[in-house]
């Protein structure tokens, strides 16, 4: 607190501008897809809002999950205790929780008429948690913030967008098909697709420490790639749903 109080008023305001911008375009973005079926406005902020509030709830998901004991079993500073810390620290809980909030304003949103419609509110969740968590990332690296924001709002915003649109698509799928059949093969990727993407993001991101400057390089590489892939498939998942 005493770091944030020693900025200024400015650098303050640019600091949570840098914050919650990158949140806010592409929530803006996603609207734009939208603009020949817009969603209500109101629906809109409301479904940003239960991001933020879902990334509370991640938060005390992940402090249980944290206490349970198989993490003993796991050797510290291990590339299994990467992945395990990926996959049950980050991913499981945060999509978990961005998933509830979904689920719940679908079943009271009047609004939520159509598949594409599934990916607009999971992307205004997603973005309203990726907000609030990068401004409290930047919160705590007051002396680096600058460097901070930049590299999350390149990498980990847009990261979140992604797990969104691809639990957007398949929740959309899951919604409104009339086989029940279809409904029940397609559910478990409303949770699996966003959580391996995310448990794979991070853990690729969580293993680069400590390791030789080739294997780091490497490691670099395939998440670069990951990465480019990824949101090319999640720009496909938007553009064979945008305009229905």
């Amino acid at each position: 607190m005493e770091l944030v109080r020693s900025l200024s008023h400015n650098e303050t305001f640019l600091m949570v501008m840098a914050g919650i911008m990158p949140a806010i375009l592409l929530v803006a973005y996603i609207c734009w897809k939208d603009r020949k079926h817009p969603e209500p406005f109101w629906w809109v902020i409301y479904a940003t809002v239960m991001g933020c509030a879902s990334a509370l709830i991640a938060g005390l998901l992940a402090g249980g999950i944290s206490l349970l004991p198989f993490w003993a079993l796991i050797p510290a500073g291990s590339v299994a205790h990467a992945w395990a810390t990926a996959l049950f620290s980050a991913a499981v809980p945060e999509e978990l929780a961005k998933w509830f909030f979904l689920y719940r304003l679908s079943r009271t949103n009047p609004y939520f008429d159509e598949r594409f419609d599934a990916i607009v509110y999971a992307v205004c969740i997603g973005m309203g948690f990726a907000g609030l968590e990068n401004l409290l990332y930047l919160l705590g690296s007051i002396e680096t913030w600058r460097s901070v924001a930049i590299t999350r709002g390149i990498l980990s915003v847009p990261g979140h967008f992604a797990f969104a649109v691809l639990m957007g698509y398949y929740f959309g799928k899951v919604h409104f098909s009339r086989s029940t059949w279809k409904r029940m093969k397609l559910a478990p990727m409303v949770w699996l697709a966003p959580i391996a993407a995310h448990a794979v993001y991070d853990g690729l991101l969580m293993m680069n420490h400590d390791l030789p400057v080739v294997v780091d390089g490497i490691i670099g590489v395939v998440f670069v790639v990951f990465l480019l892939k990824l949101h090319r498939f999640s720009g496909t998942r938007i553009k064979k749903l945008e305009g229905r």
